[in-house]
């Protein structure tokens, strides 16, 4: 049996230059067997006799149809026609003969490479030849199929005895590579991204050779260039180690997202109980050349414990220590900010307590405290839950209602306030001092004057006043009881 060597050896036994022998080749017309007579010819005549050719066939045929990838060649002047090609180009495009081939690429160079990147390529390739005689270059394929797959093309520029310039060309298939190179480099990118919008440092030391990999704005937040003592934790390491820290600068990527692309707020969405649960939303667009969209990357930041945190300072501000309800500057702010936007009729309710210094007085400062609560429960219930209702200090209570005309509805809701939330309690006392017992409970009165706005918006103070002005109205015509006043 020859060796494998021996395929490539004519210039040995001939004087012919190896280069001119197209051992990597076949007709397009009938791919296997010219492959191999292709290949037959790497043996001279001198050196072989027909037994050992017949042998230097079978070996090449059984070569070039193992080979890995595909292999072919074409002139590098004039037409880029391919001369020859190796069966491992059908299987590699998924053609089922060689003249589905020939279909699919017309024969040519140019009609291998997907048509996206044609022009790329041949640039590339021009570049590269200009320079020396090789080239190597990575583009997309269209199969028979349709799927797109990544090969990628090691040429190699050579003249034969007639001083002809060839391509050879070596084709393998990469998609898998190309495929996992991008997931690297997306996950490469997503790191830097994210580093880049939370403002975080992060590092990355290789204990071996003492490099340090530093991520992210490291002199923007601490204001100097980063140190060895900034790693390395010796309660984590005992090891004594000299790094040679290398830092990467992410402002680069930055300039690359689109102007307004960046993203930043917090939102919330129902959890499991039915809970908000509270996230802040980051995330860039990056765009390519053209300015178009290309990626989306971003994060969502766990933060309902500050949210919750936040939330609870928030109501400790703007609530009334007492009662829970508003305090006077959160509900001023609130309705405010509804009358500047109102455009339905709505209704300011002014709460009184009357006699609320007998209270005091008489049943002591905790029972007076007591009323408020109950009262303030009572007008919670009362009203919607898109109400405001406050205490406005003292025993003084006010009540927002947007949407609330003046009407029937209006007036079943003020006499079921003006009633107040002791009436039970009071019918109980009367009944109990009737039979000689003496009522032992606070159960006050209130008054309501209410102003019903029918063409907001409306100045709070103009509206308040009206509202205040017809709670002396109510208490002037004798308490425990409401009046109305409707404006517009």
């Amino acid at each position: 049996m020859v060796s494998l060597s021996r395929i490539f050896r004519r210039g040995e036994a001939s004087g012919t230059e190896a280069d001119s022998v197209p051992t990597n080749a076949a007709a397009p017309a009938n791919v296997s067997d010219a492959a191999a007579d292709a290949s037959s010819g790497a043996v001279s005549a001198s050196a072989a006799g027909p037994a050992e050719a017949s042998d230097v066939l079978m070996l090449a045929r059984e070569f070039l149809g193992n080979f890995p990838g595909g292999m072919f060649r074409y002139l590098v002047e004039g037409p880029d026609t391919l001369d020859c090609v190796s069966a491992g180009m059908l299987s590699l495009f998924g053609c089922a003969d060689a003249a589905a081939f020939s279909e699919l690429t017309g024969d040519t160079f140019t009609g291998l490479v997907h048509p996206d990147d044609r022009e790329r390529v041949l640039r590339e390739i021009r570049e590269q030849v200009a320079e020396r005689n090789d080239d190597h270059v990575r583009y997309r394929i269209l199969r028979a199929d349709g799927e797109v797959r990544w090969v990628e093309d090691w040429g190699h520029l050579a003249a034969d005895a007639e001083g002809r310039r060839w391509f050879y060309v070596t084709l393998m298939d990469i998609t898998d590579q190309v495929r996992d190179e991008g997931d690297l480099r997306r996950a490469n990118e997503r790191l830097e991204i994210l580093t880049a919008l939370s403002n975080d440092v992060l590092f990355d030391i290789e204990c071996a050779t003492g490099a340090a990999h530093v991520y992210g704005d490291f002199e923007g937040r601490f204001g100097r260039a980063p140190e060895q003592s900034d790693f390395v934790v010796h309660r984590r390491c005992q090891k004594p180690c000299n790094l040679d820290i290398t830092s990467y600068d992410l402002s680069p990527l930055m300039e690359q997202i689109g102007e307004n692309s960046l993203v930043d707020f917090e939102t919330s969405t129902p959890g499991p109980d039915g809970e908000p649960v509270w996230y802040r939303y980051q995330s860039v667009v990056l765009y390519d050349e053209e300015g178009g969209p290309v990626r989306h990357v971003g994060r969502l930041l766990d933060t309902s414990e500050a949210a919750q945190r936040e939330s609870q300072f928030r109501r400790k501000a703007e609530r009334d220590g007492l009662t829970g309800l508003y305090n006077r500057a959160a509900a001023l702010d609130r309705i405010e900010t509804l009358l500047a936007s109102e455009d339905r009729p709505c209704t300011l309710i002014a709460v009184d307590v009357d006699d609320f210094k007998g209270v005091n007085d008489t049943y002591g400062h905790l029972a007076g405290d007591a009323v408020l609560k109950e009262l303030a429960a009572f007008l919670s219930q009362v009203m919607r839950k898109e109400d405001v209702v406050a205490r406005m200090g003292g025993d003084e209570f006010l009540i927002f209602a947007p949407g609330l005309a003046a009407g029937p509805a209006t007036d079943r809701v003020l006499e079921h306030l003006a009633r107040g939330p002791f009436a039970t309690q009071r019918a109980t006392d009367e009944a109990a001092k009737a039979a000689g017992s003496m009522a032992a409970h606070a159960t006050p009165t209130i008054s309501i004057g209410a102003a019903c706005c029918l063409t907001p918006p409306m100045p709070f103070e103009e509206l308040y006043a009206v509202a205040d002005s017809t709670l002396y109205q109510a208490k002037e015509a004798g308490k425990a009881q409401y009046c109305l006043t409707v404006i517009g």
